[in-house]
């Protein structure tokens, strides 16, 4: 979420208890209660960008390159697959 005009009234008024931060790493995660500080230990995420696959540079009839010309479609998967099991939707890259 963009933008937290609450966090500075939070960080002094836990000031006694937490110090002054110079990092704050995530806010954005549930509590049972304001009382006591809670840690998140895992979050979901969201990543997002623009993945672009140039086949041809001009249009082509169908029943003349079809088959011939790889699909884009295929492409972007294939890369995909890279990342993640399309069956399971498990991450492959240890990284991720």
């Amino acid at each position: 979420e963009s933008g937290s005009p609450d966090l500075p009234a939070y960080l002094e008024a836990l000031r006694d208890r937490i110090g002054s931060p110079s990092l704050v790493l995530c806010l954005d995660s549930g509590c049972l209660d304001h009382e006591r500080l809670w840690v998140t230990t895992s979050l979901r995420g969201m990543a997002a960008g623009t993945l672009r696959v140039d086949i041809l540079t001009e249009g082509v009839h169908s029943g003349e390159a079809s088959g011939a010309v790889p699909s884009s479609f295929r492409i972007i998967r294939q890369l995909l697959d890279r990342l993640e099991d399309s069956a399971t939707g498990r991450m492959l890259l240890p990284e991720l």
